[in-house]
Order: C-alpha cells, then structure tokens, then sequence
C-alpha cells in the first residue's frame, strides 16, 4: 500500500523531526563541556523522535513533502555533529570518523545535487539505513560506555562500521550514476 504524500507543514511527525534539529546545539554544548550523561539523554531523546515520527507518519497516513526532505536533514545535522564532537574529544578513533564523515557528506552532497539539478529527493537505501543506523549505535554504546561500566568498543566494531560506510556509499554512487 503507497502512502499518499500531502503538502501539509504542520504535522506532528515535522514537529518531531523539527525537536530532533533543535537539540543538535544542545548536544554539541553537552559534549564541549565532557557532559556525557545529557550528551546521552539528548541522544536516546533523538532517537525516539526519530522513530516516532516515521511511525506516526505512516499510521496516520501523515507523511508529507517537508517531511520527506526535513528528515534525512535533521538526520544527517544530527550525526554529522556527534561525528565532529567525538573527533574533537577523541573518543573514537579518528580515521573511523574521517571515513564515515567522509561518507556522510559525500552522500548528502549527492542528494543535494540531486535535489537542485532534477528536484528529486533521493530516498534511503536499505544498505544506507543499516550504515547509519550502526553508527548511531556504536556512538551510542561509545556514550553509555563513558556513564556506566560496559566494557569499551572493540576495535573490530569500528571496522564493521566502517566497512557498511564504505559498501553503502559505493552503492549510492552506482544508484546515482545509473539514473543519469
């Protein structure tokens, strides 16, 4: 079943993801200031806005074309800042960042090319979800682990990360160069 896209502004699935653009300064300050007990907070908070609102959107038949283009945007504000906070603090290692950095405004810049050439939004792949996706949770567990004793990353969960960065990106680059 195609959900129908309105161009209504004002829903609660936009005022979600809109909240989740509003905290992104107040991570960053947590995360300047080596407050990582709200620099977490503020994370499980995007989190579940993150996931309320593409849920609401569906069920109640909400999604709509700001929505559509809001959303991968507070998305990627959002992890690009907690990717320059953790390079700042050195809290992961710093090729891990340069590379999923990398990969993330490679992608954004492609999706905005797409967007001012053809006004087209492109959408997410499955690939793309799972990437981010594993590095929301390895910058969480990153920041639980600075709250509580867990036992630190393991080097080998950077180079998966590292490596659905890379394989994600390589398909967005075929996607893009086969739809020209």
């Amino acid at each position: 079943m195609m959900n129908t896209v309105s161009d209504r502004v004002m829903t609660l699935p936009n005022f979600l993801t809109t909240l989740r653009i509003i905290v992104v300064p107040f991570f960053i300050f947590a995360m300047n200031s080596k407050d990582y007990s709200m620099a977490l907070k503020i994370l499980i908070f995007a989190g579940l806005t993150d996931c309320l609102d593409g849920i609401i959107a569906r069920k109640f038949k909400q999604i709509s074309r700001l929505g559509i283009f809001l959303d991968p945007l507070a998305d990627k504000l959002l992890l690009i800042s907690v990717m320059l906070s953790f390079y700042m603090n050195e809290l992961v290692p710093r090729w891990f960042i340069i590379l999923v950095l990398t990969r993330d405004l490679l992608v954004v810049l492609g999706w905005l090319e797409l967007y001012l050439t053809r006004k087209r939004i492109s959408r997410p792949t499955a690939l793309g979800k799972i990437s981010n996706a594993s590095q929301v949770i390895i910058f969480g567990y990153v920041l639980l682990a600075l709250n509580f004793p867990v036992p630190p990353m393991p080097m080998y969960g950077y180079y998966f990360v590292g490596f659905l960065s890379v394989i994600s990106l390589i398909q967005y680059v075929i996607i893009r160069l086969s739809n020209e």
